[in-house]
C-alpha cells in the first residue's frame, strides 16, 4: 500500500471509500430491485457486503484496501458486460482512476490502472461475442475506453504531482527538524536534542538499571582565546573540539554542544571508571593537537565534571552536579575532568 504519513490517516481513507463505497451500491441494490432488475440488484449487493467488511477490517489495512478495489473492479466488470441499466454501467468506470490513485499511490495505482482496463477490454469483448449486451451504437465501447484512458491519465499526473509535492514538504520539515536538532557551527547535536536523549537514557536507568556517565566540559580561557585571536579563531576552535569529541568517544555516545563554549557527553552503559577515561584521552588528544587559523595556532584545554547518573537524582540535578564538579576543575587549576571520587581526594589532601 502506499506510504502514507501514519496509520491514522491509511484507516481513515479506507473508511472513507468503504463508506462511499457501500452507501453507493446498497443504494443502487435496493433501486435495481424495485424495478425487478434482480440479477444486477444481487451483484450491487454482494458488492456492499464487500465494502461492510473492508469497512469494519481496519486493522488489516493491506487487505481492506485491496477489498475495496478489487471489489471496485469486479462490479465495473459486470457492468461492462451486461451493460447495466439500458447501456449506462460502464459510465461507472471513470471513478476507478481517482479511488486507485488515492489508496494505491502513482506506482502500485499506474498497475492496477492498467490491469484493469485490460479487463474492461475483455469484458465489452465478451458482451459482443457472447451477445449478452449489445451497445449502440458500435463505436461507443471504443469511445468509452479512450475516455477512460484520457482520465486516467489526468488522474496520474495529479497523483505524479501531490507525491512530488509531499515529497519536498518531507523533505523540508526533515531539515527544519534537523536544523531543530543540530548546532550548525560544529554539526554537533544541540541541548533541545540532548535534553531528550537524556529522559531516555534516564527513563533505561530507572527502569533496566542500564547506567550512564556525563561529562560536562568547558573550554578553558575561551574569552581569552576570542580576544587575542578573534572570533573566527574562537569559531575553528569549537569546530576542533567537536571532532576531538567525535574521534574520541565511543560509537554509541553522544557528544553535543550545551551552550557558548560548554559541551556535554553521555557515554550510554558505561560507569564512571570508563567516563574518566575517555575523558583522560580527550585531555591527550587536545594536548598533542593545535587550533590552526591563518597565522595564528594555540592549543586548547578543558574543564571537565564526570558524573555517573542516579536514579535517585533528576536530570537537572544531574546536570547541575556535573557543572559544581567542572568548576571544582577549574578552581583545582584547570586542564584536568574532576569527578566525585577525584574530588575526595583533593579534600583529603587539603586537610592533611
Amino acid at each position: 500500500m502506499y506510504e502514507y504519513s501514519n496509520n491514522s490517516e491509511r484507516k481513515l481513507i479506507v473508511r472513507f471509500f468503504s463508506s462511499i463505497g457501500f452507501i453507493a451500491t446498497f443504494s443502487m441494490s435496493s433501486l435495481a430491485f424495485i424495478n425487478s432488475s434482480f440479477l444486477l440488484s444481487f451483484a450491487l449487493f454482494v458488492s456492499a457486503c464487500f465494502y461492510i467488511w473492508a469497512f469494519s477490517s481496519v486493522k488489516g489495512l493491506e487487505r481492506s484496501a485491496s477489498a475495496i478495489l478489487y471489489n471496485l473492479y469486479a462490479l465495473m466488470f459486470y457492468l461492462v458486460v451486461t451493460g447495466g441499466v439500458e447501456g449506462t454501467g460502464p459510465i461507472w468506470i471513470f471513478i476507478v482512476s481517482p479511488v486507485t490513485y488515492s489508496i494505491r499511490g502513482l506506482k502500485r495505482g499506474t498497475f492496477d490502472i492498467i490491469l484493469f482496463l485490460l479487463a474492461i477490454i475483455l469484458g465489452f469483448h465478451f458482451a459482443d461475442r457472447f451477445n449478452i449486451y449489445d451497445y449502440n451504437p458500435e463505436q461507443l465501447p471504443l469511445r468509452i475506453m479512450l475516455s477512460f484512458i484520457i482520465v486516467a491519465l489526468l488522474s496520474g499526473y495529479y497523483e505524479y504531482s501531490r507525491e512530488k509535492y509531499n515529497s519536498k514538504i518531507i523533505a523540508l520539515s526533515q531539515k527544519n527538524e534537523l536544523l531543530a536538532t543540530i548546532d550548525p557551527l560544529t554539526n554537533l547535536p544541540n541541548r533541545r536534542f540532548t535534553m531528550d536523549k537524556l529522559a531516555t537514557f534516564k527513563k533505561e536507568l530507572k527502569e533496566a538499571n542500564i547506567p550512564f556517565v556525563l561529562l560536562l566540559a568547558d573550554v578553558d580561557n575561551f574569552k581569552k582565546i576570542n580576544d587575542e585571536f578573534g572570533h573566527d579563531f574562537g569559531d575553528k576552535a569549537l569546530i576542533h573540539l567537536s571532532k576531538t569529541f567525535q574521534k574520541n568517544i565511543p560509537k554509541n555516545a553522544i557528544a553535543s554542544r550545551w551552550g557558548g563554549e560548554e559541551f556535554l557527553i553521555i557515554l550510554p552503559d558505561s560507569n564512571l571508571e570508563n567516563g574518566m577515561q575517555i575523558a583522560e584521552k580527550i585531555h591527550n588528544s587536545l594536548k598533542n593537537s593545535e587550533v590552526q587559523h591563518l597565522e595564528n595556532s594555540t592549543s586548547l584545554t578543558l574543564s571537565i565534571g564526570a558524573i555517573s547518573a542516579s536514579v535517585e537524582r533528576s536530570i537537572d540535578s544531574d546536570i547541575k552536579l556535573a557543572d559544581e564538579l567542572l568548576y571544582k576543575a577549574k578552581e583545582q587549576g584547570k586542564n584536568r575532568t574532576c569527578s566525585y571520587t577525584n574530588l575526595h581526594k583533593s579534600l583529603i589532601n587539603l586537610t592533611n
